[in-house]
């Protein structure tokens, strides 16, 4: 039997890879990454998005992987699309001294769950599963929640990203002992970027982007699309027109099938009241900390429709933006006591335009939840699982 973890994901993804790079600086060679396919780095039809996709950080370099190649010819955003093929004959040969997994919803994690269970193997888990991100009635809950204690049950040590995270899992049967926090976050690019080449940089993409130095950006990265609700913010600025306060525009970086709606309304907006919108268009991940030092407040205004954290937030955060959320966006309860985080009910314009109009008069500070966000890095969340690694007993190879 092996000392290492493996720790089996779907695919490569931009917030994780990141955390399996720290891990092998502080545990090297300890763990190994079984990806069912590499698609995302490869390209793939985003549906959010509405646009090809392919991610184009490093996300396939810097620890120890395997890529099998478990997929499907299409359908890869399908449950079918990653396949259980030889994962019980691999844990069966590596024989780990535990398995990771960050979900449940493919047959090739369900594989990898039985095959170690079978042999007595730990479980391990780091999954964005809570209880509020979606409406359910009592009896689906009731149902929902014997499953998950049934799973819970053989589960060693979960690893919660947020508090919503850790109120789900002790609700469904994991008991405190068992817990370990290794919360979700994402690499800040701008980790040792002084002040000055902070604002450089944002002066000159607003000056790219036609706004002008005293204008207060209120920004929106994502998909466009129902779920996230980029139409509220245009509603809530045409309450803000002629208001008297700082002059506003809105920047919107993202792609998606309400992109025509959001151009119209955009133009009836400026058409009104001289607020002008942006819109970037899809960027990806080596242009956005330019765009998020460019903006001054990120709004995230989701519906309850599976929002379980919103990532976004962490990186507006990281560039030293305000932010607002509606209460169905997942790290609410993580971020929304913070000095320059505000929490508004779903769906509500005018409690958005409250919020923008407050956050508005604060100045631009770059730095302002650097300490907060210390324990919502990539660092942090690596040493929770070398800490659990440790841990383990050894073993010979």
């Amino acid at each position: 039997m092996s000392d290492r973890l493996l720790v089996f994901e779907t695919h490569p993804i931009q917030y994780r890879a990141p955390v399996f790079q720290a891990l092998q600086k502080l545990a090297p060679e300890r763990f190994e990454v079984i990806y069912a396919s590499d698609f995302s780095v490869r390209g793939y039809q985003d549906a959010g998005f509405g646009a090809s996709i392919a991610w184009d950080t490093p996300l396939l370099a810097g620890y120890p992987l395997r890529v099998l190649g478990n997929e499907t010819a299409r359908r890869l955003d399908h449950w079918s699309g990653m396949t259980a093929h030889g994962i019980d004959a691999l844990v069966g040969q590596e024989r780990p001294a535990a398995v990771l997994l960050s979900s449940m919803a493919y047959a090739f994690c369900w594989a990898a769950y039985w095959g170690a269970l079978r042999r007595g193997i730990p479980v391990w888990l780091r999954m964005e599963t809570q209880d509020e991100a979606l409406p359910r009635g009592r009896l689906k809950a009731v149902a929902r929640s014997l499953v998950y204690r049934l799973l819970y049950a053989r589960v060693d040590k979960a690893f919660y990203i947020g508090r919503l995270s850790r109120e789900h899992l002790l609700r469904h049967g994991l008991p405190p002992q068992r817990l370990a926090a290794a919360h979700y976050c994402t690499p800040d690019p701008l980790a040792g970027v002084g002040t000055a080449e902070k604002a450089a940089r944002r002066a000159a993409l607003r000056a790219r982007l036609g706004l002008a130095p005293e204008t207060v950006v209120v920004a929106f990265f994502g998909k466009l699309i129902p779920k996230k609700d980029p139409l509220l913010i245009v509603r809530a600025l045409a309450r803000l027109g002629g208001s008297g306060g700082p002059p506003l525009a809105l920047l919107v970086v993202g792609a998606g099938e309400l992109e025509a709606e959001l151009r119209a309304r955009a133009g009836e907006l400026q058409a009104a009241s001289g607020i002008r919108t942006v819109m970037a268009g899809f960027v990806n991940q080596t242009g956005l900390p330019d765009h998020y030092l460019a903006s001054d407040i990120l709004v995230l205004p989701s519906q309850q429709a599976g929002e379980t954290w919103g990532l976004v937030v962490n990186e507006a955060l990281q560039a030293g933006c305000a932010a607002i959320v509606s209460d169905k966006v997942g790290c609410q309860r993580d971020f929304g006591e913070w000095p320059r985080v505000r929490v508004i009910p779903v769906g509500d314009d005018a409690a958005l335009a409250r919020a923008i109009e407050e956050l508005a008069r604060l100045p631009r500070d770059f730095d302002w939840a650097a300490t907060a966000l210390r324990s919502y890095s990539t660092e942090a969340a690596a040493a929770a699982i070398a800490s659990a690694l440790a841990a383990l007993p050894a073993r010979g190879a």
